[in-house]
């Protein structure tokens, strides 16, 4: 079996996101997500926009369709502000244990869309690796959360079932319009447009409404977000979206979705956590599901 340049990237960009959230392990419990995120984004996005003159001519973004900028657009409107806002919500009502497996159905809402905007054809393989990784992430997802989650009201329950679905159908949208937004941009280009784009959609809906500052960060915070930026928001989109432009959607997400494994491999290693049967069983559902849509 060999891998493509496209898969590679996939699969690289899977790894880089979960060193990312190993690194940003500590920080979550002390920064809000949406300044951590900004921070983050508009580090990356200062990186692409000084690499935007070096590589491409500017001149050329005159070229670039309406459309494909509205999609642009649209399509961190749909993921980022009321997609992670749906499953923010859908957190606080029904718990990790029940949002996070719902939310993993990420994969097939992506080959879904997929297929009906893009009209790709749905290949037999790629549905079974899609199938299995989802299972994968939700196991994944189960073990490390506590085995018993607060009873929540009905009509809780239904909302946060809700949200949760309606996030991952979001997501899986929000990336199958990145593959028409980019039939004319770079990846450089795309990224640097959407980065900063990312960066003042959160903080001009989430974080300024919430009172969030990035003022109170400490020296060590700077440094973790802004190197985690560069990294994650900026190698690991850039990896993300060239896999993107070649094998689409629902093959690139399906293998980034595998990020969780390389997680646990590096907790078992650097943080010696106890690996459970729930663990062992979802990384072979994810590897399973890499195999079948390699």
């Amino acid at each position: 079996m060999t891998l493509s340049t496209a898969e590679f990237f996939a699969l690289g960009c899977a790894a880089i996101w979960a060193v990312n959230a190993l690194v940003l392990r500590n920080l979550a419990h002390q920064i809000p997500p949406a300044t951590i995120n900004a921070v983050r984004c508009g580090a990356a996005g200062v990186i692409f926009l000084l690499c935007l003159p070096l590589t491409d001519s500017l001149s050329s973004l005159v070229l670039v369709p309406w459309t494909e900028w509205g999609l642009l657009l649209l399509s961190l409107t749909a993921g980022l502000v009321i997609g992670d806002t749906l499953y923010l919500v859908s957190l606080r009502e029904i718990g990790v244990s029940r949002a996070m497996p719902l939310s993993g159905t990420f994969p097939l809402s992506t080959l879904l869309f997929e297929r009906l905007l893009l009209g790709t054809p749905l290949q037999p393989s790629l549905l079974l690796g899609c199938l299995l990784v989802g299972l994968g992430v939700v196991l994944l997802a189960l073990d490390r959360t506590p085995t018993t989650t607060p009873s929540a009201a009905p009509t809780r329950l239904l909302r946060g079932v809700l949200c949760a679905l309606a996030a991952s159908l979001l997501w899986g949208l929000a990336v199958t319009l990145l593959k028409p937004a980019l039939t004319h941009l770079t990846m450089v280009q795309a990224n640097a447009a959407r980065m900063p784009m990312v960066a003042v959609l959160l903080y001009l809906f989430v974080m300024r409404p919430t009172g969030q500052s990035v003022r109170q960060l400490s020296r060590r915070a700077w440094i973790l977000l802004i190197g985690s930026g560069v990294s994650g928001m900026g190698l690991g989109a850039f990896m993300f979206l060239t896999a993107l432009s070649q094998i689409g959607p629902a093959k690139a997400v399906t293998l980034t979705s595998v990020s969780p494994v390389f997680g646990v491999v590096l907790a078992v290693l650097f943080l010696h956590e106890k690996v459970g049967p729930r663990a062992l069983a979802g990384a072979a559902c994810c590897l399973a599901g890499v195999y079948a849509v390699l």
